[in-house]
């Protein structure tokens, strides 16, 4: 299992900074390096593999976005946003998408009452894992692997949207984000236990259960995170389980979306895996 850190925090900082970025991330002893394309595009491809070559860095995963909804009734683009990810990764050592499925303009979108009806029936979301699932499929005849990154809607009523895709998208691997699961009441030690062969990429965070009881929406659960190692998640029973279910060539990527942008952050997190 490789360690990997999120770019995330620079926002398009990523595309306008690259090499400082990403030398400072590979001063704190990782491996790999999550980039979104939303921040760095799809059109400086050969520009991002040379620099990560330069500092020794992979590139983990690329995080591509489509719409839920857009799985059922625009699935053409949903499928093209997917197929021009996996285009990216052509060239890269790893070939992963981090999928997010959006519900709405923005993640800050409302509560679980005010969703659109469509991803609360059951089997109009079969319909959209289904389709994902073939979607998945052309992906990985271009040598690419989807691996869908949950935030808090996947476990609402009663974890549809997550257990839909377990069940009906057997070709979409998990980047599971333990904090999002764990914050929704999801043990992600039982759910990588669960279904092993599932997850060869997760997002590791931190929260400390006193705050995020007292955080009620979206946006407060994310500006919650707390610094790896000092929450209140159990690591060293998160990353046993970790070592025994992923392989060499998986990664464990530490994401900060939030707080103080610095190296130094990744530098401490890094250290903590790696003493664990």
């Amino acid at each position: 299992m490789k360690i990997g850190c999120h770019a995330v925090l620079f926002t398009n900082r990523i595309l306008t900074e690259t090499e400082n970025i990403l030398s400072g991330l590979k001063s704190t002893g990782c491996e790999g390096v999550e980039i979104g394309s939303r921040f760095f595009g799809l059109d400086k491809r050969e520009y991002l593999l040379e620099t990560l070559n330069s500092q020794g860095l992979y590139l983990a995963g690329l995080h591509v976005s489509v719409q839920w909804l857009d799985l059922l009734n625009k699935p053409e683009a949903a499928e093209e946003s997917i197929l021009k990810g996996a285009e990216f990764l052509q060239v890269m050592p790893y070939k992963n998408i981090i999928l997010t499925g959006m519900i709405g303009a923005g993640p800050s979108i409302a509560g679980e009452a005010e969703r659109d009806p469509a991803l609360r029936d059951p089997q109009t979301v079969e319909k959209m894992a289904k389709n994902l699932n073939e979607m998945a499929k052309k992906a990985a005849d271009r040598g690419v692997s989807v691996n869908y990154h949950n935030h808090c809607w996947e476990f609402e009523n009663d974890g549809l949207l997550f257990h839909s895709l377990m069940e009906y998208a057997p070709q979409v691997n998990f980047a599971l984000d333990t904090g999002w699961a764990a914050v929704s009441g999801y043990d992600p030690v039982g759910l990588i236990e669960a279904a092993p062969d599932r997850f060869h990429y997760v997002h590791l965070r931190d929260f400390k259960k006193e705050i995020m009881e007292g955080n009620k929406t979206f946006a407060q659960k994310q500006e919650g995170y707390v610094d790896l190692g000092t929450g209140d998640m159990d690591y060293r029973k998160l990353t046993d389980v970790l070592k025994k279910a992923m392989g060499p060539d998986d990664w464990a990527v530490i994401e900060y979306e939030k707080g103080e942008v610095s190296f130094e952050r990744y530098q401490r997190a890094v250290d903590y895996l790696k003493e664990l």
